[in-house]
């Protein structure tokens, strides 16, 4: 294969350089703006993937073509929104996980928090994650919580004269 259909997967942590909301009010309004751009560029570019921000800090898997996820990660360590990008791993993959969402955000804590716990962490710190935590966080990730709207696989496209609502939006549906 060429390294234009090569598939791989990345994954990377940072600090946002925004203030953001005090916990309890829902998803901070510029993650908000963050995952609507996503989903809109990453489905026409056909990378998915899974976002989770909390205390401050942004962990991110991204999957799909290496040509386009590295294209992807080098405009990433350039947005002004977050700093201290760090890459934590790349290597390529077979299969996509990440599929069916063009990116799925994991608003729910319980599922990083039991992360989190099996692999010794008190806090979401994702500079402190091990190979072995992303891939544990990833597949908890897909599996969590499967009656949560955000761990169901994105249905087919169906025709309708609106666009998704704000939580399909919000939680990773296309």
């Amino acid at each position: 294969m060429d390294s234009s259909t090569d598939l791989i997967c990345l994954s990377y942590c940072s600090t946002a350089s925004f203030a953001s909301a005090p916990r309890g009010f829902g998803v901070d309004p510029e993650v908000t703006r963050i995952l609507v751009h996503s989903r809109r560029n990453n489905k026409r570019r056909n990378v998915g993937g899974v976002l989770h921000f909390g205390n401050g800090y942004f962990f991110q898997y991204l999957e799909g073509p290496a040509d386009v996820v590295d294209g992807l990660y080098a405009r990433i360590c350039r947005d002004e929104r977050h700093h201290d990008v760090r890459r934590l791993t790349r290597r390529p993959i077979r299969t996509r996980r990440f599929e069916h969402w063009s990116m799925k955000f994991v608003a729910i804590e319980r599922i990083v928090g039991d992360v989190l716990q099996r692999h010794g962490m008190a806090q979401f710190d994702p500079y402190r994650f091990t190979p072995a935590l992303i891939d544990d966080l990833v597949v908890s990730c897909i599996h969590g919580d499967d009656d949560a709207p955000a761990a169901r696989p994105e249905p087919q496209p169906r025709q309708r004269s609106s666009g998704p609502g704000l939580w399909n939006r919000l939680f990773g549906r296309r």
